[in-house]
């Protein structure tokens, strides 16, 4: 059995569906009160990464074979903090596999995360790396470029400028950041893969997409999907709180850290998930189905009422 955590997120359902649709038995740490769309075909345990009991719960209520570790947050709110989640949650993460003798741990994080990055998501997400690097476990960290896929962050924000904003289109940076999309499916696909490809054991594994775009030409590929047509207003760097201002009250809004961060770019080897797990991933143009007009409603959330806290 697979205990994830975070299986609810656009990571975490994309790697669930994986999963179960490859014969793996899967277990989900369901946040408490939380609400979402439940997963076909898994178990659920109710907990939280920062409480260490529900983790040592989960993991030895069943035979479990690996942890793969996706829960985090992309904001802060006042209960919330990137510190408690991320770095005292990895930790609470470690020592309950190691008291649970699981053999092995899989970490998702991101191209750009580093302990003294600047950006504070970021440098919480370096800090957890050096965790689990430290551990002394079987871990593989997926060092994953920018995602997209249902429910991301980045392309629900493009799509938000692109149906709110009349006539232009504002990107900030002048839109020549220069990032590595990775469909949510084929990350999936590296989680899932790293379980058995021996070569990816106590590594960092970076992975991207099979192209460098700037974040101009991911606004235009957004816009061809949703059927938009907006002229790009490419804002300079210097004018990135007037570019917060402006679009704070579009869908997917970013936050001025948010948008900081959106000037590095975020990129690495062309061709690594080929080379490391055996297969191409998916060009960004073909995968934005989520974002056409004439999309499926989804069901209704469903909330996980069992609470223990």
């Amino acid at each position: 059995m697979i205990l994830v955590t975070g299986p609810t997120g656009c990571v975490g359902k994309a790697v669930v569906d994986r999963l179960t649709s490859s014969g793996y038995t899967v277990k989900c740490l369901w946040h408490w009160g939380h609400e979402h769309r439940v997963p076909a075909r898994v178990a659920l345990t109710g907990g939280d990464v920062r409480n260490l009991d529900s983790l040592r719960l989960a993991m030895m209520e069943d035979e479990i074979e690996a942890v793969i570790h996706l829960a985090s947050i992309r904001r802060e709110t006042a209960t919330d903090k990137f510190e408690d989640v991320h770095v005292l949650g990895t930790r609470n993460i470690v020592e309950a596999v190691k008291q649970a003798q699981i053999k092995r741990l899989i970490v998702v994080s991101a191209i750009g995360a580093e302990g003294r990055s600047a950006v504070p998501f970021l440098r919480s997400i370096g800090k957890a790396e050096e965790v689990v690097r430290s551990s002394g476990l079987n871990y593989t960290i997926l060092k994953s470029a920018v995602v997209y896929g249902d429910g991301d962050w980045l392309t629900t924000w493009l799509d938000g400028l692109a149906t709110e904003i009349p006539f232009v289109m504002p990107i900030p940076h002048r839109g020549d950041t220069k990032l590595q999309p990775i469909w949510v499916g084929d990350l999936a696909a590296c989680v899932e893969r790293s379980l058995r490809t021996r070569s990816t054991f106590r590594q960092i594994v970076p992975v991207g997409g099979p192209q460098a775009l700037t974040l101009a030409e991911i606004a235009q590929l957004t816009m061809r999907a949703n059927g938009c047509s907006r002229r790009l207003m490419r804002v300079h760097t210097r004018f990135t709180q007037h570019f917060v201002n402006l679009v704070a009250r579009c869908r997917g809004a970013l936050t001025p850290s948010e948008v900081e961060a959106l000037s590095y770019n975020r990129t690495t080897e062309i061709g690594g998930v080929y080379r490391i797990f055996g297969f191409a991933p998916a060009k960004m143009q073909t995968k934005l189905a989520h974002l056409s007009p004439n999309r499926e409603v989804p069901p209704p959330n469903v909330r996980f009422s069992w609470m223990n806290n």
